[in-house]
């Protein structure tokens, strides 16, 4: 009985679209992408690149679409300081810059940003581990950014521009009835 109330939970989770965290479905027309990176090259792009080829995308030069990274930025701001003024908590913050194009040129997920926070507790007693807790934030910052990168791949499709309507507005203040 508990067996059977465990797999009709399970069956549940599945049924209402609840996926383990990192697990992605890119589109059809995204199994073969070119990644460039922007100069000097980013800290993320080994990272994002290993993602990749695990949802299965193939990665080459010439492939149809081109995800670029365009740059990203770290930046680091106290958030309180102590009685003498000295900093007790910084914000972290990891911001990376990308779109997705077609060999044509053509948008399919146009410039945008994914930013990652995190609070670090600065302990003047402890400066090294705080040194190393900040690098691990830092990493950790750079692994949900590409998760966000994939989960906006997962929705990535040609962008249409939306062409004039047919039947613009009359001019000169008419309204919709002919001013009536």
């Amino acid at each position: 009985m508990r067996h059977l109330l465990t797999l009709l939970l399970l069956l549940s989770l599945t049924a209402c679209g609840f996926h383990l965290r990192g697990a992605v479905q890119l589109p059809a027309e995204l199994n073969a992408l070119a990644l460039r990176d922007a100069s000097p090259a980013t800290d993320i792009a080994p990272e994002l690149r290993r993602a990749l080829q695990n949802e299965g995308v193939r990665l080459s030069e010439t492939a149809p679409r081109v995800l670029q990274l365009a740059g990203e930025r770290y930046a680091k701001r106290v958030l309180s300081v102590d009685s003498a003024g000295r900093a007790q908590e910084y914000g972290l913050s990891y911001t990376v810059d990308f779109a997705l194009r077609d060999e044509s040129g053509a948008l399919w997920l146009a410039p945008q940003s994914v930013t990652e926070t995190r609070d670090l507790r600065f302990d003047a007693n402890a400066v090294l581990g705080t040194a190393g807790e900040e690098a691990q934030l830092r990493a950790e910052m750079r692994r949900d950014a590409v998760l966000q990168i994939l989960q906006r791949l997962q929705k990535a499709s040609p962008l249409r521009t939306v062409p004039p309507h047919p039947n613009p507005l009359p001019q000169g203040g008419e309204g919709v009835n002919g001013g009536r």
